[in-house]
């Protein structure tokens, strides 16, 4: 089985790709699904994090309030290095599980890892191959403002915060790009769903 990393930027549409490799019926592993699993009430994580950031990123409920949990680390770089290394152990360790699991199925040439700091964190050499979801920063910036209804100077900060799509490119074996319509990205994944069940 052919074991795929999925990644891109802040709204660069890699959710979307995702979805679109999900409905053509190809196994995604969704990190971000997996973080907020491993954060549960009473997880070993979460008791590390209120440790390195105090009990203001809990709710009422005890449960982790990762709007300020994202508040905190995307406005201080050295904040965001100690939160990624309590989550990417546990979230790598889940993701390879899932993975070994899908292998011993038996049932699919491929499997997508969706993950947004992969190379960032290094994970990515885990991969036989890597998938970049590239666009503009211009668009990025656009999109997150349009969706999480954020001002442009608080969009500039989250996008700026993050490795530049120009540099995961470099480390991509395929590129999707997420320029133009939403056909042009389903037709570049019809593509390479294709290509990567072949291989």
């Amino acid at each position: 089985m052919r074991k795929v990393g999925l990644t891109g930027g802040i709204a660069s549409g890699k959710s979307t790709v995702s979805r679109m490799f999900t409905d053509l019926g190809v196994p995604v592993i969704d990190a971000d699904v997996i973080a907020r699993e491993v954060v549960a009430p009473g997880s070993r994580a979460l008791e590390v994090i209120v440790d390195a950031f105090g009990e203001e990123v809990l709710t009422d409920e005890k449960n982790l309030n990762r709007a300020r949990l994202g508040e905190i680390v995307f406005s201080d770089p050295a904040k965001k290095k100690v939160l990624e290394s309590i989550l990417h152990p546990e979230i790598i360790a889940e993701q390879d599980r899932r993975l070994r699991d899908l292998e011993r199925e038996g049932r699919t040439p491929v499997a997508i890892v969706d993950a947004a700091v992969m190379i960032e964190s290094g994970s990515w050499k885990r991969f036989d191959s890597i998938v970049v979801v590239d666009c503009d920063e211009s668009q990025q910036i656009s999109r997150l403002r349009h969706r999480n209804a954020m001002n442009e100077e608080e969009a500039v900060r989250r996008v700026n915060a993050q490795m530049p799509l120009s540099e995961k490119v470099k480390y991509a074996n395929h590129v999707i790009d997420n320029r133009g319509s939403i056909d042009d990205t389903r037709k570049q994944v019809e593509e390479l769903k294709k290509v990567l069940s072949r291989k």
